[in-house]
């Protein structure tokens, strides 16, 4: 990864933890960033929004790469929520900004993208047609829920622990897979994800 891109990115989040973002300029960026040029920020960034949707897109990918399949999901979800809760003071400034193009779309996107997948993965899996509205649907409202807890648990000063934060959703997510697992008789009996 270009050594460059990489300060930006670093220089961004140190700044958004310290400062109003709407304060922070790409001088201020590049500056704290060590860099001698403005015109380097611009050789890899549109503006600062583009730097904190690559830094979210970036990082998640690393911590969380194989969200692909609805059996990993438990382990996905218990990994990207380490991940928050690791860059907690970040996020929490992140997810105040109620502006065009916030990180709040780029997360909400994301989370939305993954829950289509481990839908399409699940009907493949168990053999089963989930229509496109319901999956649709399903992506809308699960990832509004998802977000809005996340953002919960990220400001709030009286939040449970990680852990408890993740069984509690583990088991949501668990208990509406299992329902439909069982209205369409694909399952005779409640199944319990790995752990």
């Amino acid at each position: 990864m270009c050594q460059a891109k990489l300060k930006i990115a670093t220089a961004t989040k140190d700044l958004v933890v310290t400062h109003d973002f709407g304060s922070i300029t790409v001088a201020d960026i590049v500056t704290t960033a060590g860099l001698r040029r403005r015109q380097t920020f611009y050789d890899y960034f549109r503006d600062k929004y583009d730097v904190l949707e690559w830094i979210y897109r970036t990082e998640i990918t690393e911590v969380a790469p194989n969200c692909t399949t609805y059996r990993n999901w438990p382990s996905t979800l218990r990994r990207m929520l380490h991940y928050f809760d690791e860059n907690q003071p970040f996020y929490r400034k992140v997810l105040e900004l109620d502006e065009r193009n916030a990180p709040e779309e780029v997360i909400a996107r994301h989370i939305s993208e993954m829950i289509g997948i481990i839908f399409s993965d699940l009907g493949e899996t168990e053999h089963l047609l989930i229509n496109d509205s319901y999956c649709t649907f399903l992506q809308r409202m699960l990832s509004s829920a998802l977000l809005d807890e996340l953002k919960a648990h990220l400001t709030s000063d009286k939040h449970e622990t990680t852990d408890e934060e993740i069984a509690d959703l583990r088991r949501y997510i668990e208990d509406g897979i299992n329902g439909l697992l069982l209205r369409t008789g694909r399952i005779s009996s409640y199944l319990s994800s790995a752990q």
